[in-house]
């Protein structure tokens, strides 16, 4: 397993790339660009690999299907909750009026059910199995 991720040799000007084996969580390479070809050599040279965990780069995408083709493209855990948090964002700004009518709801006083008295757990468990439940 390797993950594959940017790093700064000058913020804003100039970018490598560093390979991390997963397993070890120890370096293993570090390459002087973020170019698909870099990565796709270096996969190339390094045969084996099963797993690469990376963020959403095109060229690191390409590098990794270029240089591993057999190889499983993941995104890493930092990119995920990226994905999750933007995908959350999205849900928050175009339904605010849905969301605000749910809480809304959520804080009016509950419903209160009266079921009969029920002499024993299997009595009870069919009070509670014929309760329909609303989606």
């Amino acid at each position: 397993m390797l993950g594959v991720d940017d790093f700064a040799l000058r913020k804003r000007q100039r970018y490598g790339t560093v390979l991390i084996a997963l397993e070890r969580r120890s370096p293993v390479a570090l390459l002087s660009d973020r170019t698909a070809e870099s990565l796709a050599q270096w996969l190339r040279a390094h045969p084996g690999v099963q797993v690469i965990a990376r963020d959403r780069s095109t060229a690191y995408a390409d590098g990794a299907r270029q240089g591993a083709p057999s190889a499983t493209q993941v995104a890493d855990r930092f990119h995920v909750f990226q994905n999750l948090r933007e995908a959350l964002d999205q849900v928050f700004l175009t339904q605010s009026r849905a969301l605000d009518a749910v809480n809304v709801l959520m804080h009016q006083q509950p419903a209160v059910y009266l079921y009969p008295a029920a002499n024993s757990a299997a009595q009870f468990l069919a009070v509670c199995s014929s309760v329909k439940h609303v989606k």
